[in-house]
């Protein structure tokens, strides 16, 4: 006992040895995922910021197809965080969907793209970063909202442009060197654009007030909340299926449906399930007229009579007691009380002394086989 005790010991330090030398070896790293992605735990990522969006509305979904692919319908909300290079046609597609009565909500720190729609202009020539002192960027400055008190918000601003106002648009808040957020709207919906995605970040959404400047922007009733993956490089594509048009799939399962119930008739036996000719025939009649034309033939058809009168008796007295040498009429009177008539009368019909049958096969071939049904009755019981 103490030998394996021993070895239990031995063991047991071998595996956490080498699982250590195993960590500090090939020491596992966690995956190094681009910013700004919504399942992301890291600090640039916006996590945090989905999982409130979901407390809120049960409907928080990823889109990871192209815009043109947008459902249809109204009353929905996209929200791009930073996203790659959009194309001129998913400019046209996104806006098409907007004016259906859909919201559109992006941060950009540069959006370059969305120019048409939103003018930036550059702080003292700044491409992208933020001019003047480079600690600047990480200093919170004070943030204004239409309606709200001076001096009231404070933020960080990590870019170096701004939105140029226009009579058209609703300005959200701004800074000492301009605008920051801006709305307008566009056929049934809205577009919204922010300067400020890093503020939806686990690392800074807490931080100043930017949860109190940025929530308001979500804070609605929407059916349904999409959030963008399509341009940080997540986009799939919907596969082979939808190559097709509906009308090819529709036939092609209308088909598919009738090939299936065709090979279900060809193989299902509807009606009674028939015992093959072959079973009665070759293996039923021919063989008993070949025994009895035996058994005629070597003059043995008596013999074989009273072999199965005896065997009828011994059942008899099996099942009821009855004994060997009861007369066929005590025979009947005892199965009349457990039998109808009829089957009383065809037993002592065939208990009494076996008749003297005409020539040929086919008395005998009857009479052996009513002697084998009464067995078969009888063994039933």
């Amino acid at each position: 006992m103490r030998m394996l005790n021993k070895l239990h010991v031995g063991l047991a330090i071998s595996i956490c040895l080498f699982l250590l030398l195993g960590y500090l070896i090939v020491k596992p790293k966690a995956e190094d995922k681009p910013p700004f992605l919504s399942f992301s735990a890291d600090l640039d990522g916006v996590k945090a910021w989905r999982e409130l969006l979901e407390s809120k509305n049960s409907r928080v979904k990823e889109w990871r197809l192209d815009w043109s692919e947008l459902p249809r319908g109204k009353n929905q909300l996209l929200t791009a965080v930073q996203p790659g290079t959009v194309t001129k046609e998913d400019v046209n597609h996104i806006l098409e969907w907007v004016r259906q009565g859909n919201d559109l909500i992006l941060l950009d720190q540069q959006p370059n793209e969305w120019s048409s729609y939103f003018p930036i202009v550059p702080l003292n020539g700044a491409h992208g970063q933020n001019s003047g002192n480079p600690s600047a960027a990480d200093e919170a400055r004070p943030i204004f909202r239409e309606g709200d008190a001076k001096d009231k918000w404070t933020g960080v601003v990590q870019t170096g442009f701004r939105l140029k106002p226009s009579p058209d648009q609703h300005v959200l808040f701004s800074d000492g060197s301009g605008v920051l957020a801006s709305q307008m709207a566009m056929g049934a919906g809205h577009l919204t654009m922010v300067l400020t995605p890093e503020w939806l970040t686990n690392e800074r959404i807490l931080a100043n007030s930017h949860f109190e400047l940025a929530w308001p922007l979500f804070d609605r009733p929407w059916s349904t909340v999409w959030l963008d993956e399509t341009h940080h490089g997540y986009g799939t594509t919907r596969g082979l299926p939808a190559v097709y048009p509906a009308w090819i799939k529709l036939a092609a399962l209308q088909l598919g449906l009738a090939l299936l119930a065709w090979l279900w008739l060809r193989g299902k036996r509807f009606g009674p399930v028939y015992t093959p000719r072959a079973w009665t025939v070759r293996r039923g009649d021919e063989t008993l007229l070949a025994v009895a034309g035996w058994y005629e033939r070597l003059g043995f058809s008596r013999e074989a009579l009273s072999h199965q009168q005896q065997y009828l008796r011994q059942l008899l007295l099996a099942r009821w007691g009855l004994s060997p040498s009861a007369t066929a009429k005590q025979a009947a009177d005892a199965a009349r009380v457990r039998w109808p008539e009829v089957q009383a009368a065809r037993l002592e019909r065939l208990l009494e002394p076996p008749p003297a049958l005409p020539g040929g096969v086919k008395p005998f071939v009857q009479r052996t086989r009513e002697m084998g049904e009464m067995i078969a009755y009888l063994e039933k019981e």
